[in-house]
């Protein structure tokens, strides 16, 4: 005995088209599209707020806006508008490869670079504002502002200077005077010696004023200085940051800047995360719709190249021809009165219950049991219809009796454990009659038409033009649905 991993890569769609009704899908979707518009409109305010505020010049107030700052403005919200719609999009299509993971990358790293830079930014605002609103920094600026009116002030010690040369200055006057006063030597020579020493004791003074006064700019200009330097650092104070970032900062010993920007990825990479999940939501579901015939309406699906619904009749004549099971009508009346959805599907024959009529009681096997619950006779004929009209279009299968029939036995067999069904109770003139209304379908659908040169050894049918000119349209594959 040998060990068998589990397979985890599970077919999402299928797996709510058998785990939920047609009317729990829809709702599931309503609802996954209203998170998902909500989703990429808070996308675009986070990208589009950094984004202008970098093609205006950083200035984010609009009643100031020249004309040139208004069209950028402009031109960086249709920027962001565009690339938040495709990210939206393409989270919504479901596609798949390589080219739709390269666009996803790219998406993503505009969606991460803009949003975690604006949440850096306003990170780096709120912590401006708050070392601005401190108590401390107001203290500081009104001390820079005492110290400025205190150094362009005259004080006392400027006084004492201007005073100390006025008596300087004086002094030295009444010396040149003293010739003019005195007739007598005796005289002129007393004014002089008194003069003298009045000048020695002036230029005393006023080396004690000037020493003084230098010393008291000194120290006005030093605290000046000071206050200044205290001033830058506390207004932007990196204590200031939220708590969480702090803690980040001490935990992974960064700086805060760091700080700020992993904070900012996991805030922003959980938003990113989020909008991609619930894109892929409302793509699955489509998807899911998609494997049961259905549109986003729940309407039925029927393939028309013209885009025209097909009407009443033509939905029921589009079964016409399988044998019907008539002995379960009740049933089937009773089911629709329980399950609205039923009654828009139309009636498919019994083929199943038909074949196993037509085998032989003793030879009959038991058949496997079904992956797929609740396989319904109209399910049954769209899985086969779904991938033969998919191959017919890629060009796989001719559209002739006999391609189409041996299409049909191969489904069957490659399907035949999950639709629980054993090949050899479908005989081969009920896989030629479902063949042969598969054709039928795809000639009222247009899809083919009839072959004007039709005769011996010509086929029936031809691919019609519009669809043999285009390329094939991505069709759901039967295998995909049961899975």
């Amino acid at each position: 005995m040998t060990d068998s991993s589990t397979n985890t890569n599970v077919d999402r769609p299928a797996h709510l088209v058998a785990t939920k009704s047609l009317r729990d899908i829809l709702s599931d979707l309503r609802k996954a599209e209203a998170w998902l518009l909500m989703a990429a409109f808070a996308a675009f305010l986070a990208s589009a707020f950094f984004v202008v505020k970098y093609f205006v010049g950083g200035e984010m107030d609009p009643p100031n806006w020249s004309g040139e700052q208004w069209a950028n403005a402009m031109l960086g919200l249709g920027i962001t508008a565009v690339i938040t719609a495709a990210q939206a999009f393409l989270y919504a299509s479901g596609y798949k490869g390589p080219a739709a993971i390269v666009a996803t990358v790219i998406v993503v790293f505009f969606g991460l670079f803009s949003e975690v830079s604006q949440s850096m930014e306003r990170e780096d605002a709120t912590v401006r504002q708050r070392s601005e609103d401190s108590p401390v920094f107001q203290a500081t600026l009104g001390s820079i502002q005492n110290l400025s009116v205190q150094a362009a002030a005259p004080s006392g010690a400027t006084a004492q200077l201007a005073a100390a040369r006025g008596q300087l200055a004086r002094h030295e006057a009444e010396l040149t005077a003293c010739r003019a006063k005195y007739r007598t030597d005796t005289r002129v020579q007393q004014c002089e010696r008194y003069e003298h020493d009045k000048i020695a004791q002036a230029r005393g003074a006023l080396a004690a004023a000037e020493a003084t006064a230098g010393s008291s700019a000194n120290m006005v200009g030093s605290a000046l200085s000071a206050a200044i330097i205290q001033a830058k650092t506390l207004e932007y104070d990196e204590d200031k940051h939220y708590a969480m970032i702090r803690l980040l900062k001490d935990l992974f010993n960064v700086g805060g800047i760091w700080a700020s920007f992993l904070f900012s990825i996991i805030i922003i990479g959980t938003f990113e995360y989020a909008f991609h999940f619930v894109g892929s939501y409302v793509a699955d579901h489509k998807r899911a719709l998609l494997l049961m015939g259905r549109d986003t309406h729940g309407e039925l699906i029927h393939a028309n190249p013209d885009g025209l619904a097909a009407n009443s009749e033509l939905a029921e004549a589009n079964f016409n021809g399988i044998p019907r099971d008539f002995g379960n009508a009740e049933r089937d009346q009773y089911l629709n009165q329980i399950t609205p959805e039923r009654t828009d599907l139309t009636e498919v024959g019994n083929v199943r219950i038909h074949a196993e009529a037509d085998a032989p009681e003793t030879s009959r096997p038991d058949p496997p049991e079904a992956k797929v619950r609740d396989l319904t006779r109209e399910r049954f004929f769209k899985l086969i219809y779904t991938e033969v009209r998919s191959r017919i279009l890629n060009g796989d299968v001719k559209p002739t009796v006999r391609p189409v029939t041996d299409a049909v036995t191969d489904v069957i067999r490659h399907h035949t454990k999950a639709l629980g069904l054993q090949p050899s109770l479908i005989g081969k003139p009920e896989r030629q009659k479902i063949a042969e209304k598969i054709l039928e379908k795809l000639e009222r659908e247009t899809v083919l038409e009839l072959n004007p040169q039709q005769g011996v050894g010509k086929p029936k049918y031809l691919l019609a033009s519009r669809w043999a000119n285009r390329p094939a349209p991505e069709i759901p594959m039967a295998g995909q649905a049961v899975r």
